[in-house]
């Protein structure tokens, strides 16, 4: 068990050393995914909101990373990124209105 543990940590300290951005971003979506269980446990609304602040953040910040690296076509990340940051704003904005 602690030699899981230790590799987890390890793995987590080489990516944080070779792409400190891309752990930041991972690190942002899992705790918006655990704020998304906390609010389908508990239905309160600050969770649902952080949780969506959350995703739109490493959402921005992955359509910015991917943005300095030159490619000719769309690649699925953006793809993916742009989506959700639509479903983010459009989730945010809707609990902001109603």
């Amino acid at each position: 068990m602690i030699r899981q543990w230790r590799h987890f940590w390890n793995t987590l300290a080489i990516s944080g050393q070779y792409n400190p951005p891309q752990l930041v971003e991972t690190l942002m979506l899992s705790l918006s995914m655990i704020l998304f269980i906390v609010w389908m446990v508990n239905p309160e609304t600050p969770y649902l909101l952080l949780g969506l602040v959350y995703t739109i953040g490493a959402c921005a910040s992955i359509l910015v990373r991917e943005s300095l690296i030159q490619s000719p076509r769309l690649r699925p990340i953006q793809m993916a990124a742009t989506v959700l940051l639509v479903v983010s704003l459009y989730g945010c904005v809707d609990l902001i209105v109603s």
